[in-house]
């Protein structure tokens, strides 16, 4: 393996997890291990104490109730610290001088002197505890020594040692086992971190793959699930609808190119051909004046359209905010009526309007009234003359709906559903006449969904539409979003 490969190994989540599993895991079993060896130690040491002690009182209380003579005493010794025993306890019976009275065979040291300052603490006490190191003897001993009375008076001093052989014995096999099985239990548990790492890992690496062959080209490929309900699950199913906003927002952004690159070619070339004819000859001041106005009618078309695309790249990408206040939407539909009514009259169109209720919503009222004059712009220039156009507004409680009727040329089935979208004219040909860019009804409807309502069109060829508007009364407003309309 080179050293790059050596590197990025090193850097992996793979053998990050291994690593710090396996670190976890050599910790726990060496105090673990530590613990259980000190801990039995400990115990064995306290009952090794706890069996000397009992044999030393049982000794004591059999002096104490018969007081037998030196030579049963030997006798008894004999007997009780003699013999084939597992643990291997030896005792020894001393004069007030000091001197040695009776001894077991066995005892540790037989010359072993007794201090004064050790006499003088088991006087104090139950009995002194100490462990005694022998030359010659691998593992140590384990001393008692206490003091008889009879009476007030010193009467002997008792010894009674065990001999540690069975106990150390006992921890050094643990110990060896221990040493045995700690590296067996490491190496099983880095190879099993490092099998269990690698296995929840590779998802990982085929979400990386799948990542990088995802292209322009290839937007609508997924990732494929695991179905285990995991994190690793959840992060797929998030990657993939992450994904999918990509692919919706790429088709958008492609659609939307090709529209606009589409519609302005129009008013262009029109602007070309039309200073073309300016430039080929020598004119009168009144074609000139007519050719000059012609261009400035395409120019306006493509001021209001890059204005309307501006609204709607702006809805797009998030950087709206409403300015909510609270107003009356009856006097606002009634300014829209006079603004359009000298239009209606001079293309002989009947305008109309429903008593109009005073109602007060809360919403942005300039973006409301944009929404407004599209529909009411679209009315009259889909209505022929001689046509009736109506504007009522009603009120139901926690929502409003405004509907404006018309008679114009209506929509077909087959456009109802295209009829909000960007471009979408439904007779193209009136509408370059009149100067449409097809996209007030996509302005309308962003506007109105920004307003947590909806807008609905109900029409039939031939016969009008009717626009259905459903706002709600109060629409709480959204700070911090950005940029307004």
């Amino acid at each position: 393996m080179s050293l790059k490969n050596r590197i990025r190994l090193f850097r992996t989540i793979g053998f990050k997890i291994t690593l710090w599993y396996s670190l976890s895991v050599i910790i726990i079993f060496v105090f673990f291990g530590a613990f259980l060896y000190f801990s039995l130690q400990y115990k064995l040491l306290k009952r090794s104490d706890l069996l000397i002690r009992d044999e030393a009182e049982e000794f004591l209380q059999l002096i104490l109730d018969e007081n037998p003579a030196i030579k049963d005493l030997e006798t008894i010794i004999e007997q009780k610290f003699s013999g084939d025993r597992y643990y291997n306890l030896s005792a020894k019976l001393l004069n007030v001088k000091k001197d040695t009275v009776i001894t077991s065979k066995d005892f540790i040291v037989q010359n072993m002197e007794i201090s004064e300052e050790l006499i003088t603490k088991a006087k104090e006490g139950y009995g002194i505890f100490e462990t005694v190191r022998v030359e010659g003897r691998k593992y140590p001993y384990r001393l008692l020594t206490k003091t008889i009375y009879h009476g007030d008076s010193l009467k002997y001093i008792l010894q009674v040692g065990l001999y540690l052989k069975p106990v150390y014995k006992t921890v050094e096999n643990i110990e060896e086992n221990l040493i045995m099985l700690i590296p067996v239990f490491v190496i099983f548990s880095i190879t099993g971190g490092w099998f269990f790492a690698r296995k929840n890992l590779t998802p990982i690496e085929n979400i990386t793959e799948t990542a990088r062959k995802i292209t322009t080209s290839n937007l609508n490929k997924r990732l494929v699930p695991t179905h285990t309900g995991d994190e690793l699950d959840e992060l797929i199913e998030t990657i993939n609808l992450m994904f999918e906003r990509i692919e919706n927002s790429f088709n958008k952004i492609t659609q939307f190119t090709s529209d606009v690159s589409h519609e302005l070619r129009t008013p262009v070339a029109c602007l070309k051909i039309g200073t073309e004819v300016i430039l080929s000859k020598e004119r009168t001041a009144e074609e000139y004046r007519e050719l000059h106005e012609n261009n400035l009618r395409k120019l306006e078309e493509i001021t209001r359209m890059i204005n309307d695309l501006l609204i709607l790249l702006k809805s797009d990408s998030g950087i709206k905010r409403l300015h909510v206040k609270s107003f009356n939407l009856g006097n606002t539909l009634k300014e829209l009526q006079d603004t359009f009514m000298m239009i209606a009259e001079t293309k002989k169109i009947y305008l109309s309007m429903d008593e109009i209720p005073d109602i007060q919503i809360s919403g942005d009222e300039t973006l409301l009234r944009r929404a407004f004059l599209n529909l009411l712009d679209n009315a009259i220039k889909y209505t022929s003359p001689g046509g009736c156009i109506n504007v009522s507004l009603e009120d139901r409680e926690d929502e409003v709906i405004v509907r404006i009727e018309d008679t114009g040329i209506g929509i077909s089935e087959g456009h109802l559903e295209k009829i909000f979208d960007r471009f979408f004219r439904v007779d193209p040909s009136r509408s370059r006449e009149s100067g449409g860019t097809g996209l007030g009804l996509n302005i309308c409807k962003n506007i109105v969904e920004l307003h947590k309502g909806k807008i609905e069109v109900k029409s039939k060829l031939g016969a009008g539409s009717t626009f259905e508007v459903t706002l709600p009364n109060l629409v709480e407003p959204e700070p911090k979003k950005g940029i307004v309309f």
